[in-house]
């Protein structure tokens, strides 16, 4: 473990002798975990870490060696509830080995207080507001990837409370696609343009304890995906996906696609509460790929503000086909009558129109302009509901989702004939 002396390192007790108390032999990821966060040159550490390694129980012990510097602040965030109790126990459990004297200890808001006057507060990222109104010197968020919110509650909520000198922020995680705000900030610590930001990641390689036959046993016990998620932090796949669309070979700058030869379609749906979502696609005969050139997605305007940004995409690419939800049938009859807008009644066939859009995925014959951020999102985070008690299957609900079903509107009902498929 590489020692930075007392005066810049950021753990201010030495680490080396903590863990011997504790009889624990670190792994690497964990050793580059703490080494980070001692180097005074990164305040943000992103840390992909697989399966097995430790993640969480090595990031509160970072959260405790802080709180024994006298007052002290540190918040270890977390996606839910449950995950905020696992760190809460460790805490406890810690607090328990070393027998450190207690102050507080508040279970159902989840704070210990030492009586050095240092505290350690669990929060989650859908109550952030709690969390705020105070400077931390470490903030923590665990398993960041599985929540949605994380980046704006740390944007927004969490960064300005940390304006103490030499304060710092951990992400750890295994990874959840590629589009995500985890994946965003990791990201960051290979970007020149953030020198404060750093990243580790580690598979189930770089975890020495690990056998063969555990390996050989969790290959043939879960899906391709589902290993490379937990086993391999890999960023371009996950458990539940429901595309795998090849980011690296189909995206493009589309902004001198010649259009003119090519069918132009797009995909509408409406939404009330959630957002509106339009996608204007490109089929090109004589290669038999679809592009996607262009896509809108808005909550707050209402039906004249969603009318005027789909027209302005109507002029642009003088589109031939739009396919909307049938279920938005009041939609549609208001878009003819008031906005000369024209719409076709899309295929609602779910599962059919997923496999169908799959297809054309999987043969890498979809490509998307790098600006249309939206799809790209909806192509990477489209995932199956894990609810085991649904009867058949059926998409997750969330933000990709309305993206994903106007994308899937109109590759799926475009005229299969047209296409040769």
């Amino acid at each position: 473990m590489f020692e930075l002396n007392s005066e810049t390192r950021f753990l201010k007790l030495p680490v080396s002798p903590y863990l011997e108390l504790l009889g624990i032999t670190p792994l690497p990821s964990q050793v580059a975990i703490i080494n980070a966060i001692n180097n005074p040159k990164y305040r943000f550490i992103n840390a992909a870490i697989s399966r097995r390694q430790g993640k969480t129980y090595i990031a509160n012990i970072i959260g405790q060696l802080v709180s024994l510097v006298p007052n002290s602040n540190i918040l270890i965030m977390s996606p839910n509830y449950s995950l905020s109790q696992i760190s809460f126990d460790l805490q406890r459990n810690l607090i328990k080995h070393f027998d450190l004297e207690v102050r507080r200890d508040n279970a159902k808001d989840k704070v210990i207080e030492l009586t050095n006057g240092s505290t350690i507060r669990m929060g989650s990222v859908n109550q952030v507001d709690s969390c705020v109104g105070r400077s931390y010197d470490l903030i923590i968020f665990d398993e960041a990837a599985l929540t949605s919110e994380g980046e704006e509650a740390f944007n927004v909520s969490l960064r300005p409370t940390l304006d103490k000198e030499n304060s710092k922020a951990l992400f750890i995680s295994t990874p959840r696609g590629k589009t995500n705000w985890f994946a965003k900030f990791f990201e960051r610590g290979f970007n020149p343009e953030y020198p404060e930001w750093i990243s580790i990641r580690a598979t189930y390689l770089d975890n020495p304890r690990m056998s063969q036959a555990d390996i050989d046993e969790a290959r043939k016990s879960m899906s391709d995906a589902e290993f490379r998620q937990e086993y391999e932090a890999d960023f371009n796949t996950y458990e539940g996906q429901i595309w795998a669309f090849n980011s690296e070979k189909c995206v493009a700058d589309l902004s001198e696609l010649e259009t003119k030869k090519m069918d132009i379609l797009a995909g509408l749906d409406v939404g009330f509460r959630d957002p509106t979502a339009f996608v204007v696609i490109a089929y090109c005969w004589s290669e038999a790929k679809f592009y996607v050139l262009d896509e809108y997605l808005d909550a707050e305007r209402t039906t004249d503000g969603h009318a005027i940004e789909i027209q302005k995409r109507i002029e642009k690419w003088d589109i031939d086909y739009i396919y909307i939800d049938s279920a938005a049938q009041q939609t549609r009859f208001d878009f003819a009558q008031n906005y000369s807008i024209s719409t076709v009644n899309a295929k609602k066939s779910v599962l059919d129109g997923i496999s169908h859009v799959g297809g054309i995925v999987d043969n890498d014959n979809l490509v998307v302009d790098g600006k249309c951020s939206e799809v790209l999102r909806a192509l990477d985070g489209y995932q199956w509901d894990p609810n085991p008690n649904l009867a058949k299957e059926k998409p997750k609900h969330d933000r990709a989702s309305h993206m994903a079903d106007a994308l899937r509107y109109a590759l799926y009902s475009f005229e299969v004939s047209h296409t040769g498929f």
